[in-house]
């Protein structure tokens, strides 16, 4: 006997998994197997959710309290606390950094490539084994560079990073730093590294390329270098705790700067996988087959991981504004129905956000239908699958090629 108000259970089921992925697996898998006979339907659902990509890092390591200790007494200054005053400014008394404490930190890692995860986890493990480590006449890492494009997930990576060492982040961004008064911008740095060296923590410094770029400013020469001497002496003499930094511009970093880093990360724009994976995690409870992932996953070609979470808020906003209820059964919702929602809800996304997909991508998608079939052939799409998307048999796939070839080879003859 099918389960009454199943959707909802399934709704509950992700959230589930979500919050505490081992237990909850059992129980789905339990409730999988008891409707298997009288619901494969449901059972299959279940199933898929199941076996649905899980994200690595998200695994807490076995040594976590190990690790977390380790890191504790590699920091053995003061404990901050929510009522110990942030960094300021002497002279307008503004903020020099937002403080994050562990349990307001639920930052999630970015999915990232197979090996780069592996040095994520094997970069937190280390503080875990800091005896081990000194017994070789080593440490952690402490400084690490993170840079990358535009919505490649740093700052979600650096912030994921403190809440794995369960320790406060303080995020400061360097252009904020930046003063128009002589020897304020060099001051303000100082006064940021000596909080971040009483006090246990993690220090993030954001748009960390703002004061590398200043130094191209011809008026402010003499000034500009005063406060890079001071950040590079402050990086120096912070030799105990954890600092991160990160930047768009890594070109526009000076050499002596790099030098500074015993870890230079890049994160690059994810790969196709890693888009599905954010696709999936994003869409839900939406759910995609096998066909509509490889076209999604061709049409986020070249996209940031924030890119294709933006594309998926707008799909979800465009089928809402109209009236569009995805999660119907497939009775009321029929898969032809769906392919047209999916590519008119890209059509309009395309229209809405121009520099949001690849140019040649957006150009097939606003274009006519006939173009888009030509993109998906020549992006190596099965005519099968390209008529799924498309909403057509295969007879009109075949009939339309036909008549291409043909007007190609008059075209050739008239020549």
């Amino acid at each position: 006997m099918a389960i009454s108000n199943f959707d909802i259970i399934l709704n509950i089921a992700r959230l589930a998994m979500s919050a505490d992925p081992v237990r909850a697996t059992q129980q789905i898998e339990r409730l999988r197997d008891s409707v298997i006979d009288a619901a494969p339907d449901q059972a299959e659902k279940l199933g898929r959710l199941l076996n649905r990509p899980t994200r690595r890092l998200e695994m807490q390591p076995v040594g976590f309290d190990e690790m977390r200790a380790g890191a504790q007494s590699m920091l053995p200054g003061e404990r901050l606390t929510r009522s110990t005053p942030a960094p300021a400014d002497r002279e307008t008394g503004a903020a020099l950094a937002r403080i994050i404490f562990p349990e307001d930190n639920h930052e999630q890692s970015p999915f990232l490539p197979g090996q780069l995860s592996t040095v994520i986890d094997d970069l937190v493990g280390e503080w875990g084994r800091i005896d081990e480590l000194a017994r070789l006449g080593a440490r952690p890492h402490t400084r690490c560079l993170v840079f990358g494009p535009p919505g490649v997930g740093k700052t979600k990576l650096v912030r994921y990073l403190a809440r794995r060492l369960d320790l406060p982040c303080v995020e400061a961004r360097l252009d904020g730093l930046v003063s128009s008064f002589l020897g304020t911008t060099a001051r303000n740095i100082g006064t940021l590294f000596e909080f971040a060296n009483r006090y246990r923590c993690v220090l993030f410094l954001d748009e960390f390329d703002a004061i590398a770029k200043a130094r191209d400013d011809a008026h402010e020469v003499g000034e500009i270098k005063r406060v890079v001497n001071t950040l590079l002496q402050s990086l120096d003499a912070r030799g105990i705790g954890l600092t991160l930094a990160a930047t768009n511009h890594e070109h526009l970093l000076d050499p002596a700067v790099w030098r500074r880093f015993d870890a230079r990360i890049h994160i690059p724009l994810p790969d196709g996988q890693s888009r599905r994976l954010i696709l999936v995690e994003n869409a839900a409870p939406v759910e995609f087959n096998e066909t509509e992932l490889k076209f999604l996953e061709w049409v986020t070609a070249g996209m940031s991981g924030a890119d294709v979470e933006r594309l998926v808020m707008g799909g979800k906003r465009y089928l809402v504004l109209h009236d569009v209820d995805p999660l119907a059964s497939s009775v009321t919702n029929p898969s032809e129905n769906r392919r047209r929602i999916l590519l008119d809800g890209l059509r309009n996304q395309a229209a809405l956000d121009a520099r949001l997909f690849d140019p040649e991508i957006r150009s097939a998608l606003l274009g006519s239908e006939d173009g888009l079939l030509d993109a998906l052939l020549q992006a190596g799409f099965k005519q099968r699958d390209a008529a799924d998307l498309l909403g057509w048999n295969q007879s009109t796939i075949s009939r339309k090629l036909k008549a291409k070839a043909q007007l190609t080879s008059v075209g050739h003859e008239n020549g």
